[in-house]
């Protein structure tokens, strides 16, 4: 079961750094369940549609950003959860956070998104 769940994280975060297209679409109905939810510190999206969204969002912000694991993945029944840098390809991360996902019937129900607040300088 790990290894089922290893690979739809591994197929999630590239569905993340995929562009827009029928391919990313094909990926997303094969890897998300029809009812997900995409839950941000600022907007939650539903749907399969919602999580096209939610990516196609990431993109606009970020543009030529990708997504790393950078962690074990860890589960505890139908919760999966690993952390991720995000940044330009080949270059450090700008942004860390970690991912929890709901994995049922080997879909995923829902994404919770949350980003590391950026370290404070230390203070003398």
């Amino acid at each position: 079961m790990a290894e089922s769940i290893a690979a739809i994280a591994a197929e999630h975060l590239r569905i993340w750094n995929s562009q827009p297209g029928p391919e990313r679409t094909s990926a997303v109905a094969g890897t998300y369940a029809s009812d997900a939810v995409v839950a941000e510190s600022e907007a939650t999206y539903r749907g399969r549609s919602g999580v096209e969204q939610a990516i196609d969002g990431l993109h606009a912000a970020l543009p030529g950003m990708q997504l790393k694991l950078t962690g074990p993945i860890q589960t505890a029944q139908e919760l999966t959860t690993y952390t991720w840098t995000l940044g330009p390809k080949g270059q450090p991360a700008v942004v860390t956070g970690r991912d929890a996902l709901t994995i049922k019937d080997g879909a995923i129900t829902a994404v919770y998104v949350f980003i590391d607040a950026p370290s404070e300088p230390a203070v003398n």
